[in-house]
């Protein structure tokens, strides 16, 4: 009776975290065209170092991770910018986040200067390396509702481009789409409702990815609205010049959106 009870311990963590039950993603509700009477289109970070984002990269299922084998195994499709237009191949996106770097190696014992030049690549890491994600939405004002409804478009990992051992800053890998109403092909939600997170109160839980994001649990700061230059705030002049100044415009934005909201409904 002991060893059966031993047995039954050491497998239940499988079993609590089977990663496909047959859950489908619950599709937004549909809006008419009619009813938006407002929409902005922003883009925020989400930095997984961030206590609030810590489950997203819990060791047995990181999103860094997910999302890049999801795309290496052909369950996602990587596209090159956030227009969402052009595809990338698995080559080209395997190849991308490579760091190349020279070394010149002694080769005759007699003569140091006597030297050949070799090519190292560090291969990329998605644990490693992907320490945020970058994520596209639309904020519209739904009058028939009387709120605003945010819609998450696409989803970006994040990455220090580097070359020839220069650290060239953060960029996207690549975007991925987060739904796909027609269902013309595999998505992020996708790929999300059939992971579970982990939960420190009750390890049964069913809550997945999917419910992380459509709940929006995460914590995130907003880094570009739409304007009219297609910069963000990183990219701003004024905001090179002080780093609070991020900050400040970002608080700025939040204010904007939040005010257009309460503007609505005063007498």
């Amino acid at each position: 009776m002991k060893r059966f009870f031993f047995i039954l311990i050491l497998f239940t963590p499988i079993f609590i975290f089977a990663q496909d039950d047959g859950r489908k993603p619950v599709p937004p509700n549909s809006v008419r065209e009619a009813d938006v009477t407002f929409s902005k289109r922003v883009w925020r970070v989400i930095d997984l170092r961030q206590k609030q984002n810590r489950k997203a990269i819990w060791p047995v299922a990181p999103i860094n991770k997910i999302l890049y084998d999801a795309a290496s195994n052909g369950k996602l499709i990587p596209y090159l910018s956030d227009s969402l237009k052009t595809k990338m191949t698995i080559k080209q996106f395997l190849s991308k986040g490579t760091d190349t770097t020279f070394q010149e190696t002694p080769i005759d014992p007699n003569d140091p200067s006597i030297t050949r030049l070799d090519t190292l690549f560090t291969p990329f890491d998605a644990v490693e390396n992907i320490r945020q994600l970058m994520v596209m939405e639309d904020w519209y004002f739904d009058r028939k509702l009387s709120t605003m409804i945010p819609r998450i478009i696409a989803i970006a990992p994040l990455y220090r481009l580097k070359a020839l051992g220069l650290d060239l800053g953060l960029q996207p890998l690549c975007w991925f789409k987060y739904d796909d109403q027609k269902k013309v092909e595999s998505c992020c939600r996708d790929v999300f409702i059939t992971i579970r997170m982990f939960n420190k109160e009750n390890s049964r839980s069913t809550f997945t990815f999917d419910d992380w994001f459509e709940q929006r649990q995460f914590g995130s700061y907003m880094v570009k609205t739409s304007n009219i230059d297609n910069v963000s705030i990183l990219q701003d002049e004024e905001v090179k010049k002080i780093g609070l100044g991020a900050l400040l415009k970002e608080e700025r934005m939040k204010k904007e959106n939040f005010d257009y909201e309460a503007d609505l409904f005063e007498d």
